[in-house]
């Protein structure tokens, strides 16, 4: 399937599975951080950022092509640095179709990426992208005095340097059941906008959620106080 057909099937796709989220943003008139019983844990196919297992884990969505995802930048990533090897994160994928193609494809690229280079490629990829875009499905710009593409460009910085092998797992069925099933978790999981951010206690299983983007202290904050929630 070429890159193209496979973007449109993913956009159709995604269109369904977002419809539900656009709903419940329009509905939720409350904000702030609630208690959420739905958000799956850090398991075998996240892309880690921090110790591989700690007590109090942070669950980012967010679309590559959202401005508020990129005015959250690094936030997670800081403060997980900041908890000092008591916190880690996952950055979950949720493309938004109103985002088009440059959404979706940043999205699965992302994935092969990390699929090749890492966990750390993978966000070292998904920073680069949220830096560079003008958001709303604008995509990279081309870099001033650069030929090429500027995606692939990123994806070899961030230490994808196979372009042949990233370019065959962009357009991959398997690439893009991995992405539907992140966006059904977010769907299960009850996201209104992204970014959604999760704070859960690895001890007790409880969590907290807000939809997004929250200030580096109001994000440490919660992580110090999911921190005090382990008994049940």
């Amino acid at each position: 399937m070429s890159v193209s057909r496979l973007l449109k099937t993913m956009m159709a796709g995604a269109a369904l599975l977002a419809a539900p989220m656009a709903a419940s943003a329009q509905e939720d008139d409350q904000g702030g951080w609630h208690v959420a019983t739905k958000v799956p844990p850090i398991g075998p196919g996240d892309r880690i950022h921090g110790p591989v297992r700690a007590d109090i884990s942070v669950i980012v969505w967010l679309d590559p092509e959202c401005p508020y995802c990129k005015q959250f930048g690094t936030t997670a990533e800081t403060a997980i640095d900041n908890a000092r090897g008591k916190a880690n994160l996952a950055v979950r994928l949720f493309p938004l179709p109103f985002h088009g193609p440059n959404a979706m494809f940043a999205s699965l690229s992302a994935l092969c990426v990390g699929e090749q280079g890492g966990d750390p490629a993978y966000y070292r990829y998904l920073d680069g992208w949220l830096a560079r875009t003008a958001t709303n499905g604008a995509g990279l710009p081309a870099e001033p005095g650069q030929g090429g593409d500027p995606a692939i460009a990123l994806a070899t910085a961030a230490g994808a340097r196979d372009t042949a092998a990233l370019a065959s797992c962009t357009a991959a069925p398997a690439t893009a059941e991995r992405l539907n099933e992140e966006m059904r978790g977010a769907q299960r999981a009850g996201l209104a906008g992204t970014p959604s951010i999760a704070v859960r206690n690895n001890l007790s299983g409880r969590t907290i959620m807000v939809d997004g983007a929250v200030g580096a202290d109001d994000l440490e904050a919660a992580i110090a106080y999911m921190g005090k929630q382990s008994a049940l």
